[in-house]
């Protein structure tokens, strides 16, 4: 690997390189026969400089096409998987919810079998069994989508 001259800006540059790193200038198609190329190279202080973009300058790459119908899958897949995780937290909280109610009002009412059971205690158990139920129906549904899904 030897360094010669830029032809365009005068910089030292390896004939290896493709372009000149300072101007941009190609180097290394000239660099097979660079002592006959740099003497007849004009004088760098009379070439004009590009106004745009060095030619080889490589292009960025265009936008990837999406496809449309995966994109919308994917899309409805991470609504679905958020919305379940949503109801997951929500039934486990209504179980436990029902499941404080009924045992802190246990405790501060205390038990007593002549006045009945209070109405309270029958929302604790609506609570507690809805959230039952609740999580057992969100996850069949979750392994219903999934197995769809994968079939």
């Amino acid at each position: 690997m030897a360094l010669i001259d830029c032809p365009e800006c005068g910089r030292q540059v390896s004939d290896k390189a493709p372009t000149c790193p300072g101007c941009g200038a190609p180097i290394a198609l000239e660099s097979s026969g660079s002592q006959a190329w740099q003497a007849d190279a004009p004088e760098p202080s009379r070439i004009q400089q590009p106004t745009s973009a060095p030619a080889s300058a490589p292009e960025p790459d265009p936008e990837p096409e999406v496809d449309e119908e995966w994109l919308r899958g994917e899309q409805e897949y991470l609504a679905f998987t958020d919305r379940v995780q949503r109801h997951r937290i929500m039934s486990v909280l209504l179980f436990f919810g029902g499941l404080s109610l009924g045992m802190g009002m246990r405790s501060f009412m205390g038990v007593s079998d002549e006045e009945g059971r209070a109405l309270v205690f029958y929302i604790a158990d609506i609570m507690v069994y809805s959230g039952i139920i609740w999580l057992f129906y969100n996850e069949a549904r979750n392994l219903w989508y999934h197995r769809n899904l994968g079939s």
